[in-house]
């Protein structure tokens, strides 16, 4: 029963949902990309880069741009992604302005934010994983002014796991997307109460249509332990950027 929350939702709104044989994001990122020679992945809220060695696995011609805003954290992404000259990591945050943000560190480095941490988010994720220990002032820029400032043509991946701050990330791509140089999101999407100012999940499929991409797939459900959705992980697609590769 657990597998079909999302389903009610998507229907309720006007999606159609159907079975497929996919199970790893990662194998339809591979198909998703076939065209791409030389991908450029973009992993934002990269913390201590296992998931950029992974797409460098995955995508052997592939460039990885890493982005890790804690100084801790990035220190460790650093270390661990030393090895491999293509990635390029970068110790400041997106958002969807330039500038100095607070930023909430908390008892597990994984669930830093720049939301801050909502009250009931324990109820979802148990104790000692959202405790906010301090907020700090942290470097952040924009997708459209990095992509400009590095001569950068497209975004073939843009990772987003960045604990409920998705969408100023997107809001701050707004010009690359509407030039359809961004062509595949791969996104957390987190379904329960855990920061404030966090997107239903209704919002998040209604934030991502209005900005020209379509749903691919869910993957990674996780659940509480009494079985309520709390996590999830999706694609979506460019629509634009697809029909431009097929004319």
């Amino acid at each position: 029963m657990i597998k079909y929350g999302p389903k009610w939702v998507l229907e309720r709104i006007g999606y159609q949902v159907v079975r497929t044989q996919e199970r790893s994001p990662f194998k339809a990122m591979q198909y998703l990309c076939l065209g791409s020679q030389f991908p450029v992945i973009f992993d934002v809220g990269a913390h201590h880069g296992h998931v950029s060695l992974l797409f460098r696995r995955l995508f052997p011609q592939s460039v990885v741009y890493a982005f890790e805003p804690f100084p801790a954290s990035f220190e460790i992404l650093k270390r661990n992604t030393s090895v491999d000259p293509k990635i390029k990591a970068f110790n400041f945050g997106f958002s969807d302005t330039e500038g100095a943000k607070p930023f909430s560190i908390n008892a597990s480095s994984a669930t830093n934010s720049l939301l801050e941490t909502d009250a009931r988010g324990k109820e979802a994720w148990g104790k000692d994983l959202l405790e906010t220990e301090q907020r700090v002032s942290l470097p952040f820029t924009t997708v459209d002014l990095f992509l400009a400032k590095m001569n950068i043509k497209a975004i073939d991946i843009l990772k987003l796991d960045v604990q409920g701050a998705e969408f100023q990330i997107l809001r701050g791509a707004r010009a690359s997307i509407a030039a359809s140089l961004c062509r595949l999101v791969y996104s957390e999407i987190i379904i329960q109460p855990t920061y404030r100012g966090q997107k239903d999940l209704h919002e998040v499929l209604q934030i991502f249509n209005e900005l020209g991409f379509e749903l691919h797939n869910f993957y990674d459900l996780s659940c509480t332990n009494n079985g309520k959705l709390r996590q999830l992980d999706a694609i979506f697609t460019s629509k634009e950027a697809a029909s431009s590769a097929t004319t």
